[in-house]
């Protein structure tokens, strides 16, 4: 019976989400290729996938601002990036400034972090300003 319901509310979240993507009434975050509500995980750098939010739960998500908490996944590229280590640190995350994108979506374009614990080496400050961007078409 708690199968079937889990598998009802999935259903339920998916019929409500994808009408409101569909519409472009949503407010999403581009995950490289293409936008996303309330995604588990955004690539921010897309080039190379050496940077990314991962394992997001979300708060509140399709407003002004979305907050969410999660972690950030990034390459320490030592000695460079194709020979670098990956590192995980937990985060809050609130994404804002959404503008059009070319897939007529409201895309955030901005992803404030604080770090909750240990950051990044030369991370200074427990805050830090990730730029986002439109799906690649």
């Amino acid at each position: 019976m708690r199968a079937r319901l889990l598998v009802s509310s999935a259903i339920l979240a998916g019929a409500i989400a994808t009408p409101a993507l569909a519409s472009g009434s949503a407010r999403v975050v581009g995950n490289c290729t293409k936008s996303q509500i309330a995604p588990p995980s955004i690539v921010v750098a897309c080039a190379d996938d050496n940077l990314s939010l991962t394992h997001l739960r979300w708060s509140s998500f399709g407003g002004t601002t979305a907050r969410g908490s999660g972690d950030y996944y990034a390459n320490d590229c030592t000695p460079n990036c194709a020979a670098g280590r990956f590192h995980t640190y937990p985060v809050k995350v609130a994404l804002s400034h959404a503008t059009r994108c070319k897939d007529r979506f409201d895309d955030y374009q901005l992803a404030s972090v604080t770090f909750t614990g240990k950051r990044p080496a030369g991370q200074k400050s427990a805050r830090a300003k990730l730029a986002l961007s439109c799906p690649l078409p």
